[in-house]
């Protein structure tokens, strides 16, 4: 099943065979009593946490204990993530033997010391650790509760007998916490003295998080192994989609390697394209896949178009630099003087903008500037002026392109696959309100239709209330488009367009139409 709501985990997990390997490592040499850190590096969504959920999942240990948790998870980042890593490290040690969760009775603190006074394990700890685990609902956020926490689990591992593997996701925004004075070195050296306890930390600011473990000022320099996690590679992404169809709505192979050559390898991508193309009932073709990145990506209430929306705002905010280094990115990469010509700003200028935008921008091997996610720019194209044709570039076939390039630079504000695609016309194009259907044939002129293939898009035009022509484009190598007025079609046994029928002046045609 695709899931894009929820981290995916056991039959729903696909792939990540080297990163999986490589974390099961990281147990083995912890339950050798030789723990490590490794940090995990992967744009937004790419899948960190449901890695961390399925390596803990296969793990199926009950003497190792996985205590997974997000910086952002109780909303702004604040010291009660402290509370949260305390609480959370004390229901999985011994919710189980209770039947019931800890955490989520936390904010009854009767309830929560009622329930936790029956646990067996508790006789087995020291006076001064039961006192700790029985007052932490209520406990305030300060500097004693940040080093109780971060004490904590290496007590109860060693009480207990056991091992702990710590994922701390969005772990960067720690540095930032209000209420502590540099908290990171005092983190460290208390991580650094436990022996029962490895460590496992993951972020979305990939940059952030880059410096922290590799910049020599860093109090984490060389303490933590680097684990990339990216896009699916294209013929696991191929995979991916039709292994996750439901039974019922199969996605053929052929389309799935169209949509990936169109969408990537990003997980979250794949997934809500997943959702969209099997919402819809099956067999699947190429009509399907442009209606499905049409109401994805290419629609202001698609889910990935407005997920795009939420990050643009909150990377750029109110700066017409950022937006415009934004869009300039979009069409390609750009050396810095190349993208300071097309801002028109000075190069410093330039580099603050670059800098400010963080890991929505990266660099390529020939120290060019980059989109970091190319759907993004796929999406910034198509909402800039002239970006109707955008959509075509992505979906639409060759001839469709030609067309769809014309009809933009024409003046039409949208041109874009429909559900016409799968009716008799090809392309919508909308002008002040008003549709145009668009009848896209590759072919010499004059054009010729059987009177079945006429009458139906004669019907149609009249049942949506369009408008409409057909454009003839001229055969490789030529691209040449012609629009073509079905007025002037011959009749006879079989419906012909000659060259005669072309439309000189499509505008001044439509709007008196």
């Amino acid at each position: 099943m695709y899931r894009s709501s929820v981290p995916v985990t056991d039959d729903d997990f696909h792939d990540r065979r080297a990163e999986l390997e490589r974390l099961a490592r990281l147990l083995a040499t912890l339950r050798d009593g030789r723990p490590s850190w490794l940090a995990i590096l992967g744009p937004r969504k790419v899948g960190k946490t449901s890695l961390l959920l399925e390596l803990a999942r296969r793990a199926r240990d009950p003497s190792l204990i996985f205590v997974v948790l997000d910086t952002f998870e109780g909303g702004p980042p604040s010291l009660e993530i402290f509370r949260t890593l305390a609480l959370r490290t004390v229901d999985r040690f011994l919710a189980p033997e209770l039947g019931l969760g800890l955490e989520s009775l936390a904010r009854r603190p009767a309830d929560y010391r009622s329930l936790l006074v029956g646990a067996p394990s508790l006789a087995r700890l020291p006076g001064a650790l039961r006192a700790l685990l029985l007052e932490l609902p209520e406990r305030p956020a300060d500097a004693a509760l940040f080093r109780d926490a971060l004490e904590l689990p290496e007590s109860l591992a060693r009480a207990l007998d056991r091992r702990v593997l710590v994922a701390w996701d969005e772990f960067q925004e720690v540095a930032a916490l209000h209420g502590l004075d540099d908290p990171l070195p005092r983190l460290r050296s208390i991580w650094q003295r436990h022996r029962r306890v490895a460590y496992v930390i993951s972020g979305s600011a990939r940059t952030m998080l880059t410096r922290l473990v590799t910049d020599e000022r860093s109090p984490f320099f060389q303490h933590f192994g680097v684990l990339e996690l990216g896009p699916f590679p294209d013929d696991d992404a191929v995979r991916f989609l039709v292994e996750a169809a439901p039974r019922e709505r199969p996605v053929p192979e052929p389309l799935a390697r169209r949509a990936v050559a169109a969408l990537g390898g990003h997980p979250f991508h794949l997934q809500l394209l997943g959702e969209a193309l099997t919402a819809c009932e099956p067999p699947y073709d190429d009509g399907s896949l442009k209606e499905a990145l049409q109401s994805l990506l290419f629609s202001r209430t698609g889910r990935l178009a407005l997920y795009f929306e939420g990050r643009f705002q909150a990377i750029v905010g109110r700066s017409t630099g950022l937006a415009a280094t934004l869009a300039a990115l979009a069409d390609g990469p750009r050396r810095l003087a190349d993208l300071a010509r097309a801002i028109g700003a000075p190069t410093g200028a330039v580099v603050r903008y670059l800098e400010r935008l963080g890991d929505a921008v990266t660099t390529t091997a020939d120290k060019a500037y980059a989109l970091a996610d190319p759907v993004f720019g796929l999406w910034l194209r198509w909402r800039a002026p002239g970006g109707a044709v955008v959509p075509m570039s992505v979906v639409g076939d060759e001839a469709e392109r030609l067309v769809a390039r014309r009809l933009a630079a024409t003046g039409f504000d949208l041109v874009y696959q429909s559900r016409a695609s799968r009716g008799a016309f090809d392309l919508l194009a909308l002008r002040g309100g008003a549709s145009l259907g668009v009848q896209v044939k590759r072919s010499a002129l004059p054009l010729r239709f059987s009177r079945t293939e006429w009458n139906r898009m004669v019907g149609e035009a009249e049942r949506l209330h369009w408008r409409w022509v057909v454009a003839a484009v001229a055969p490789p190598p030529g691209e040449e488009v012609l629009l073509l007025d079905p007025a002037r079609a011959s009749r006879g046994r079989e419906v012909r367009l000659p060259a005669a029928s072309a439309i000189v002046n499509l505008l001044l045609w439509f709007d008196r139409r």
